[in-house]
């Protein structure tokens, strides 16, 4: 039997572009129906609808969201901080909202053990980086520098952004999330207040902490060059406006810290970052609770992150303290 190459070469491609549309047609289909929907546009929404009377804003990763509950702060809040978000990102959703919140008095970073880590670069090829250009964070400038930091995997993201190709998570998230709509389920499965993410989490283990913490840090930790240069970005943007930054040491269990401290300690933490004359003139404050509660398992779903019990009794004693700030920052001429 004689095969016509050109016959299968052209079956092939007719294949290929049969795939990829249809990837195209789920990725187009899931912005339309389900990403409005997701914890990340739901938070954007709640925010632009309260930015106007906004105080304090709570900004960073997973840690942050599962731990501040706006409503119990003594003046009008909103925990605006995204899972897996660093510095690089804080910083352009910040510089793209700051001049639109005009009561802004105090910004709220978190500085953790593993903030400035390589590691923490590796949100770019996360699924919400697509979103930080199709929400129109991202300027032609801040691209370039982008890309000189992270390199081409930007580009490709900026691609996605246009044609949303979803991996295969996208992929498993959308079929679920159809599940749903047919059976009339609620798609909407996380509980968003104000930012707060209510997730009920999983245990507390020393080996996880074991396991995971070396992805964290990678082999050799160093404090990345390019995640302080943004951290100091968004001190300076912060300053020039009059808004106060608050650096937080946010809980964790000691089993994390115990991992964590394998790479970097606390106290070099600190030099590095909070008595480091570079940043220092421009952090108003700096709160440490990272052992506060690091015995009491049963405040935390697992080794870094606070549950709802632990997230009030948090949230509580963060009130107090920032309470005493806003009283420092409206007694100064």
């Amino acid at each position: 039997m004689k095969f016509d190459l050109k016959v299968i070469i052209t079956g092939v491609l007719i294949a290929l572009c049969i795939y990829f549309g249809a990837l195209l047609a789920v990725g187009f289909v899931d912005r339309i129906l389900f990403q409005p929907k997701s914890i990340f546009a739901r938070t954007v929404r709640g925010f632009e609808a309260q930015k106007d009377q906004i105080q304090i804003l709570f900004l960073g990763q997973s840690d942050m969201k599962d731990a501040i509950i706006p409503k119990l702060m003594p003046y009008k809040s909103y925990n605006f901080s995204e899972p897996g978000e660093n510095f690089v990102a804080t910083y352009l959703k910040l510089k793209y909202y700051i001049d639109k919140t005009p009561g802004l008095k105090i910004v709220v970073l978190p500085l953790n053990l593993n903030s400035f880590a390589t590691a923490q670069l590796e949100w770019v090829r996360g699924k919400h980086f697509p979103k930080y250009f199709t929400y129109g964070y991202i300027t032609y400038e801040d691209f370039r520098e982008l890309y000189k930091l992270m390199g081409f995997k930007v580009v490709l993201k900026k691609m996605q952004s246009l044609l949303p190709f979803p991996d295969s998570k996208q992929l498993k998230t959308f079929w679920q999330n159809v599940g749903n709509l047919v059976r009339s389920k609620p798609i909407e499965r996380s509980e968003i207040d104000d930012g707060f993410w209510k997730d009920s989490g999983g245990k507390v283990e020393e080996e996880s902490a074991r396991v995971a913490i070396p992805h964290r840090f990678r082999k050799k930790y160093k404090f990345d060059e390019g995640l302080l240069t943004y951290f100091e970005k968004i001190l300076v943007l912060c300053q020039s406006r009059g808004i106060k930054v608050v650096t937080l040491a946010m809980p964790v269990t000691d089993y994390y810290i115990k991992h964590a401290e394998k790479y970097v300690t606390r106290a070099a933490l600190y030099e590095k970052a909070v008595a480091n004359p570079r940043f220092s003139p421009y952090i108003y404050r700096h709160i440490d609770y990272m052992d506060r509660y690091a015995e009491d398992h049963t405040l935390f779903k697992d080794v870094i992150h606070l549950n709802y019990k632990g997230a009030t009794l948090f949230s509580q004693r963060m009130a107090s303290e920032l309470s005493e700030v806003m009283e420092q920052i409206q007694k100064t001429p």
